[in-house]
């Protein structure tokens, strides 16, 4: 099409009367495709995915084995799920060496983190037996059994055994919101008790030694006993700490929580589309993510949009304490 004859057309869509009626005839199919596209969206499962994740790499998630996560990606693309947590792992993925995912579920960050960074270990820790088992189907089908440390564990504030409860789920997909929390819904609602292995992730680290540089925790309102069982660690390396803490303002507030996080010298952000919110507690209203970034470092700004600000200062704070050990 010529120049002459698109500056025609320009033209005429931009001609008052024109438009107008343009507009008002179009906003009720444009609203309508929207509608059904939302649909579509929500009606519509993938069961079973690839998806290129860049770097010639292939995200693989197996047949039956996270129908949920498989579609939400299918949709929306690997930012689609959890979209600005997920930016933010991704952030964090490039720049850490050891990752540790607590409550991995059937393995999507996990299996991002390893093919994000070629370099990266990962140890996964997964206590419910059939999505354990989903869990190492996926690592396996992306072939990154190498680097990545599947766990069949529940990490606690104490080692031992503990009972899981586990909603009954609706489809396919087994229900992701099982808890060790004994104050919760799964356990007023009489959810199904499974008996599981738990332990103190100090006390896995002292048979398995690393350096963690990244934490993630996702475990239905049990992080408070997570981070007490790994307390050790965190004040040896300070990793940062990506965690869902879940809105309980008519019930516990999350006070535990704080108190813990507190105790730890960390600064708690929220992780919002408007960038990385600093907060003093959890009992507060939010819609979409449910999680924060807990840093061990911190600045004098309310918010923060990048996050190498971060980890430009646990780098300085880091270098501080190896050299005053010197």
């Amino acid at each position: 099409m010529s120049r002459k004859v698109r500056l025609f057309f320009n033209r005429i869509r931009e001609n008052y009367l024109l438009s107008n009626f343009l507009a008002a005839a179009a906003r009720p199919l444009w609203l309508f495709c929207r509608a059904m596209t939302n649909q579509i969206q929500m009606k519509v499962k993938k069961n079973g995915l690839r998806l290129h994740v860049g770097n010639g790499k292939d995200l693989i998630i197996g047949r039956n084995a996270g129908i949920g996560f498989a579609s939400s990606l299918f949709w929306h693309g690997l930012g689609g799920y959890e979209a600005e947590t997920s930016e933010t792992l991704r952030f964090c993925f490039a720049r850490s060496s050891t990752f540790i995912d607590v409550g991995a579920n059937c393995g999507l960050y996990s299996i991002i983190a390893a093919l994000w960074n070629p370099s990266i270990r990962v140890i996964a820790f997964e206590p419910f037996p059939p999505i354990f088992e989903n869990l190492k189907k996926n690592v396996s089908l992306n072939h990154i059994e190498d680097r990545v440390v599947c766990e069949n564990l529940a990490l606690s504030s104490s080692s031992g055994t503990g009972t899981f409860h586990v909603p009954d789920s609706e489809g396919k997909d087994y229900e992701s919101t099982g808890t060790l929390a004994e104050n919760s819904w799964q356990v007023r609602q009489r959810a199904r008790k499974v008996p599981v292995k738990t332990v103190r992730f100090d006390d896995y680290e002292k048979a398995h030694s690393m350096k963690v540089d990244l934490v993630k925790i996702d475990v239905e309102d049990f992080e408070a006993d997570v981070l007490q069982g790994m307390s050790k660690t965190i004040a040896r390396d300070r990793p940062f700490i990506v965690c869902e803490i879940l809105q309980r303002n008519k019930e516990h507030r999350n006070e535990r929580t704080r108190q813990v996080v507190e105790g730890l010298k960390y600064t708690p952000y929220w992780i919002s589309s408007s960038g990385y919110i600093r907060v003093s507690r959890f009992d507060f209203e939010r819609r979409g993510s449910q999680d924060f970034i807990l840093s061990p470092v911190s600045t004098n700004h309310e918010i923060i949009t990048d996050l190498a600000v971060l980890f430009e200062e646990r780098e300085r704070m880091l270098s501080e304490v190896i050299s005053q050990s010197k």
